[in-house]
């Protein structure tokens, strides 16, 4: 970094330990005003976050109800800031008091096969916290993440991440250091549900009722390295963050690996639409999910 960048990302720490010093409501009722300024002003993303869950939800939400959970995702996104700030404030020691983890055994079981493990999951909740996985379980975290394009906050995430435990992989050049992570016996976790752009390296999925380009790798690295697949997800639940562990997926191998391919990858995401479900408001709508398309549906217009 340069020396701007620097003292920026020497602001950025500052700002966010004076953050982690708030309570736990006064974090979430500034946590609520900010996403209701966002809300009432960001016109291009409240649009897209209202298509989506109309989209998603209609007949069943009339349009009042899709606007208040519009909101409620718009102040649970802007909260997790807050609760960012807290957590690591608190330190390693008081994990345990931020998220309570359930299902540890189904992930110990998969990880004594000796082969690694793939944990996947969706941007729900509050993801980050997730990165105290290697501090609870004892075991061994990697995750790969998408870099952020201004620096200085990549700088801070990234340290705050690894700060838990964690290695991390940027996702451009990901797979030969998930390939060795899981040589030897670790787990990696990915977030797989956004919008894959690249058609060679993706097929369309049924996703909350649309179709949604899925990128292949995590189904290809499965089926290649045989590595456990384990579900997990972290949501908000009375009052506090809850980190629900899935058995391992069992995979389709039938031989045909293209088929292969795109049945295990469909699996997994209708286990993130089963959540994304269960706790609509706390998943990121405001993400265009479904701006790639089919080209059959291209070549119609």
């Amino acid at each position: 970094m340069t020396i701007v960048e620097k003292i920026v990302y020497h602001g950025i720490s500052g700002f966010m330990s004076l953050l982690g010093r708030l309570s736990p409501s006064t974090g979430s009722a500034f946590g609520n005003m900010l996403g209701s300024l966002w809300f009432a002003f960001d016109k291009k993303h409240r649009k897209l976050c209202i298509d989506n869950l109309t989209k998603a939800f209609a007949p069943e939400k009339s349009s009042r109800e899709i606007r208040i959970l519009a909101r409620n995702v718009f102040n649970n996104t802007a909260t997790m800031v807050f609760e960012h700030a807290r957590f690591h404030r608190a330190g390693p020691d008081n994990f345990p008091r931020f998220v309570k983890f359930y299902g540890i055994d189904n992930l110990k079981n998969a990880h004594g096969k000796g082969r690694g493990v793939i944990c996947f999951s969706g941007h729900l909740g509050n993801w980050e916290l997730a990165c105290s996985t290697p501090f609870i379980t004892g075991l061994p975290f990697a995750v790969v993440y998408k870099p952020i394009e201004f620096l200085p906050f990549d700088r801070y995430i990234t340290d705050k991440r690894e700060s838990t435990g964690c290695t991390t992989f940027p996702m451009h050049n990901a797979l030969e250091g998930i390939r060795m992570s899981l040589g030897r016996g670790e787990l990696v976790g990915l977030i797989i549900d956004q919008n894959a752009r690249k058609r060679h390296q993706s097929i369309f999925v049924d996703f909350m009722g649309r179709k949604a380009s899925a990128g292949t790798g995590p189904a290809k690295l499965a089926l290649s390295t045989k590595a456990p697949v384990v579900p997990m997800f972290i949501f908000r639940e009375n009052g506090g963050f809850k980190l629900e562990i899935l058995p391992e997926i069992p995979l389709i191998r039938t031989g045909d690996e293209e088929s292969d391919i795109k049945a295990n990858t469909q699996i997994f995401h209708s286990m993130i639409e089963k959540y994304v479900r269960k706790y609509p408001d706390q998943w990121f709508w405001i993400h265009n999910r479904w701006r790639t398309r089919p080209l059959e549906e291209k070549n119609k217009l």
